[in-house]
């Protein structure tokens, strides 16, 4: 896969026509009205909940001007789509509003990764991390806002991304427009403008890993209070997590080599 596709490829088309079938042509399709569970996060996009039976989770867009939000959902999903169900979280179904609109798309609730696990599972997550984010890459795809708490762990135990807002086709890349400021690289802080890249994912794989072994986020939360400027600007004068905290020399030197990951 290449990334890119124009509108007279098939394949592209065909994914289109799914993506946009009516409502009930996926066996997990749903009425909005019918997903009314547990808010588990929002942004200033997009609400995620749990369905009524707390099996699914939802994610549907909004906006303040009740415009469509079409545009955004279909993104998102043909990026989840393009994936695969070997790197992103599976999507059963879509959400459509009372006027028929598609809105977002439903997913299996599967878990989260639980940061106080054993040494043992944490090695295993990192292996597989890394798997993940080069069979992602050679796709032809970027995640944009690699973090644990993008990382979903499934039934049989394998991790799936969750997310894709921010994924773009390496072929088509620009600069972008969402993301983690803690998992982005000192280069991405300054320089905003550069289009996506491969190591922008791997300097935040290195993050991610850190968050995972030391079981806490990159950076102390009362610490930044204490900041001169805002935590990009403290990113692109090198601030780092603080590597002493690893305690497996094979770890840290993981880290570091991700770390130093340039575009």
């Amino acid at each position: 896969m290449n990334g890119g596709s124009s509108s007279s490829d098939p394949e592209a088309e065909n994914l289109n026509a799914r993506i946009h079938a009516p409502l009930g042509a996926w066996p997990g399709d749903m009425d909005r009205v019918d997903l009314d569970g547990e808010r588990l996060s929002a942004s200033e996009k997009a609400f995620v909940h749990t369905t009524k039976d707390n099996e699914r989770v939802f994610k549907y867009f909004y906006n303040l001007t009740n415009q469509p939000m079409t545009h955004l959902a279909t993104r998102e999903l043909r990026m989840m789509l393009l994936a695969g169900e070997d790197i992103s979280v599976k999507v059963e179904g879509r959400v459509f509003t009372f006027r028929g609109d598609l809105e977002g798309f439903v997913m299996p609730r599967e878990s989260t990764l639980d940061l106080g696990s054993p040494k043992a599972t944490k090695r295993r997550w990192i292996e597989q991390l890394q798997k993940l984010v080069s069979n992602m890459h050679d796709k032809g795809i970027l995640h944009g806002d690699i973090k644990p708490a993008n990382i979903l762990v499934t039934g049989n135990g394998e991790l799936v991304f969750c997310d894709w807002a921010a994924a773009q086709f390496k072929a088509e890349a620009k600069a972008p427009n969402e993301g983690t400021t803690a998992y982005q690289s000192p280069w991405r802080c300054r320089q905003y403008e550069l289009p996506l890249c491969e190591s922008d994912d791997l300097y935040a794989l290195g993050i991610s890993i850190w968050e995972i072994w030391v079981g806490l986020p990159p950076f102390d939360s009362e610490k930044l209070k204490d900041f001169e400027y805002s935590l990009d600007h403290e990113i692109a004068d090198g601030l780092k997590p603080d590597l002493a905290a690893v305690d497996d020399e094979d770890v840290r030197g993981l880290i570091e080599m991700y770390l130093n990951s340039q575009p």
